[in-house]
């Protein structure tokens, strides 16, 4: 009977701790966060010759609540001139799940909410300055910092190697 007693006491206290922050568990920062126009600083780390390469992106955000969709405009401004746009839609799938595409996205990316966490992991071809393609995974991190930023951090692995890394803030 005391076994008994002290299972449920465990799995009281196991419940309590997983609902004592009630915002984190009902947390989607894909929900919260992104929605209108924004505006974010990031830089790309290379591991392979030390290299960094800085950016500016304009991004807009609109969500199709009928289709459970968002739409994810990025205008990139890179420090040595160079200019690209990337359309990432991501179609909602469960609470706190989604399926991402891009244009350089092999197949879709699998983005989750964990805690106060939003996590992708993905595979994308990338050209490099020689004009090559090589296919990398990236993972990426999102994290809240406050009502108007997020800050989105990024492993960078090509094969088992883990060549750059990406930071990149996110204002309102």
């Amino acid at each position: 009977m005391n076994f008994i007693k002290t299972l449920i006491v465990f799995m009281f206290c196991a419940v309590l701790a997983n609902t004592a922050n009630g915002k984190e568990n009902n947390r989607d920062l894909l929900i919260d966060f992104f929605n209108g126009p924004m505006k974010a600083d990031g830089r790309f780390n290379s591991r392979l010759d030390g290299s960094e390469r800085q950016f500016r992106v304009n991004m807009v955000a609109k969500w199709n609540r009928h289709r459970n969709t968002l739409t994810l405009v990025e205008d990139f401004f890179f420090q040595d001139g160079e200019k690209g746009r990337k359309t990432w839609v991501f179609t909602r799938v469960g609470k706190g799940r989604y399926l991402g595409t891009r244009e350089d996205v092999i197949g879709q990316a699998d983005v989750w909410q964990d805690g106060e966490i939003l996590r992708l992991r993905y595979r994308a071809n990338i050209k490099s300055a020689s004009g090559s393609v090589s296919e990398v995974l990236f993972e990426d991190e999102l994290v809240q910092l406050s009502r108007k930023q997020v800050k989105n951090t990024a492993s960078v692995h090509w094969w088992f190697l883990t060549v750059g890394d990406v930071e990149l803030n996110i204002s309102k």
